[in-house]
């Protein structure tokens, strides 16, 4: 009787730039597995522009869990188990309830599967240096971004009315246009609700694409960078980027912020 297989792709932000690692590459390549071991793929499984730090915070593993559960399929199929996982605490837990369920592991690149006793092993000192190269690759960036702060280059990724280029953020006019709304807006009305309606209604969308709501407004009217500042390591300094928002502005909004959302003065001023 043919496996049924679930396969298993991620890609992280910095993955995508890697030749071989896009999640089109890794599907192409696990369904051939597939097709050549004559196992049946009962669903693809994917996570896009997610750390592989843990498995709490990706939808695509969380579902597969699940299904796995509820027994579903035979065979977890994946590119590499840093794909998988990069927490050997997740590795081990997630392989034993796994075993309990009668389902293996398999990794493509890394030839092993876990309804062999080696595979057993292997994939447990795999773990310990998928997390050991994660923590390593962790401190390299954060020292990076660490001296790139003391040069005031430090430029925080994905965010509204700017764009990164060379470590410095650029102006995009239309985006620094829905920034100056949400502030007067909200100068206006006092009411984070009505700010995110207005901006939709503008047809003003967040950087992924998402419709502004309430707590995406407060989280834009609280971020200094719009008045020159940059911040990295809970530390924080005037950068070399030119603000969208004045001092004056930026004021005003915190204020009203404060007064609103202190829990002493919230009969006062309602949402």
């Amino acid at each position: 009787m043919a496996k049924n297989v679930a396969i298993y792709i991620r890609v992280s932000s910095l993955d995508q730039a890697k030749d071989g690692y896009s999640l089109a590459a890794q599907e192409r390549t696990l369904r051939k597995y597939c097709l050549d071991k004559n196992y049946s793929v009962y669903e693809l499984y994917a996570d896009e522009g997610i750390s592989g730090k843990d498995m709490t915070h990706r939808p695509a593993v969380q579902k597969l869990l699940q299904d796995a559960e509820e027994k579903k399929f035979d065979v977890i199929l994946f590119w590499a188990l840093s794909r998988f996982t990069r927490s050997v605490s997740d590795l081990y837990q997630t392989v034993y309830k796994l075993n309990q369920l009668n389902i293996d592991l398999v990794s493509y690149t890394e030839a092993f599967d876990t309804s062999t006793p080696f595979g057993r092993a292997i994939i447990g000192i795999l773990g310990v240096f998928a997390q050991l190269e994660r923590e390593l690759t962790s401190e390299r960036v954060s020292f990076a971004l660490d001296e790139k702060f003391k040069q005031s280059k430090y430029a925080p990724a994905f965010l509204q009315g700017y764009i990164s280029k060379n470590d410095e953020l650029k102006i995009v006019k239309r985006e620094a246009n829905c920034v100056k709304l949400c502030f007067e807006t909200y100068l206006e009305t006092h009411n984070l609700s009505e700010t995110a309606r207005k901006l939709n209604s503008a047809g003003y969308r967040g950087k992924r694409g998402k419709e502004f709501s309430a707590n995406s407004v407060k989280v834009m009217l609280r971020n200094k960078t719009y008045v020159g500042y940059i911040k990295f390591n809970g530390k924080e300094k005037f950068g070399s980027h030119e603000g969208i928002i004045s001092a004056d502005v930026f004021k005003k909004a915190q204020k009203i912020l404060t007064q609103k959302y202190n829990p002493r003065k919230r009969k006062k001023f309602k949402q």
